[in-house]
């Protein structure tokens, strides 16, 4: 068995919770989206590219995040501990094969080493958060790095950046990659600027997935048929044959039919109570 494969299987049998997805059709209401309930925890997501692995980050209350680890073969979710700080998802990134994270955090008390500055990049073997290799940063200038390939990877440094230790494995890769994070998963930058840069990708059938500004408005477009604007998505992706996205705490998929969206499976709510 691949390592890959071996990780999903893992999934079913080892200690934790591990959930399977449950179908609401459309239009039915959603458990935590009531103006009478608490503001829904934020999520974002990455996605292995060579594996149906993904790592959901959700964050809240502010200084809490729980990372989940997600077997996209049977929507089987393992959520693991809480961490204490803030982790930059857009500043993340996830081994084609899915066994291995980049991140970078900002830290609590759980993290308090005094080298890191408060800031840091960290290399984890998957499902844990320990690093394997540790960068201190200090500030939120730099930091973060996306891999290269399943032995390799990019850092965002700068002359701030000091490494405390690195038993990872992997070989560091001197320059800038020339694609993006977005761009080598297959979205095209259709419109330049630092405020609300536009990227798009084309889906199905001609379907575009469009993504506007850094704190992402989505919207799907059928050219010459539909325009679909989605306010209350803040994280969308292609997943082989599905749409999925992240809205009012809970992460959702649906295939794509004629003009619309089908049936909506809520893979997963995450409104459960914060510690």
């Amino acid at each position: 068995m691949n390592p890959s494969a071996k990780l999903v299987n893992d999934l079913h049998v080892r200690d934790g919770r591990t959930l399977r997805s449950r179908e609401i059709e459309e239009n039915d209401r959603v458990a935590g989206t009531s103006s009478k309930k608490k503001r829904p925890p934020r999520l974002h997501v990455l996605l292995a590219s060579e594996a149906p692995v993904g790592v959901v980050f959700r964050r809240g209350p502010t200084k809490r995040v729980r990372v989940a680890i997600w077997n996209r073969t049977d929507d089987i979710f393992k959520l693991g501990p809480w961490f204490q700080g803030r982790i930059f998802a857009d500043r993340s990134d996830l081994s084609p094969d899915g066994r291995h994270m980049i991140y970078f955090a900002m830290g609590g008390v759980a993290w308090a080493i005094p080298a890191t500055g408060g800031t840091w990049t960290a290399i984890s073997t998957l499902p844990s958060l320990k690093a394997t290799a540790l960068w201190g940063q200090g500030d939120t200038w730099s930091g973060g790095g996306m891999f290269t390939s399943n032995r390799s990877f990019w850092l965002d440094a700068d002359d701030n950046t000091s490494l405390i230790r690195d038993d990872s494995g992997f070989r560091r890769e001197p320059y800038r990659p020339r694609q993006s994070r977005m761009e080598r998963d297959g979205w095209v930058r259709i419109k330049n600027g630092t405020k609300d840069p536009v990227f798009e990708k084309t889906i199905r059938e001609g379907w575009i997935l469009r993504r506007i500004g850094w704190d992402p408005r989505y919207e799907l477009e059928e050219p010459g048929e539909c325009n679909l604007e989605l306010p209350d998505w803040e994280w969308a992706e292609w997943d082989r044959k599905r749409l999925v996205w992240a809205e009012g705490g809970c992460l959702r998929a649906a295939r794509l039919g004629t003009h619309k969206l089908g049936s909506v499976r809520t893979l997963y709510d995450f409104n459960e109570p914060s510690p």
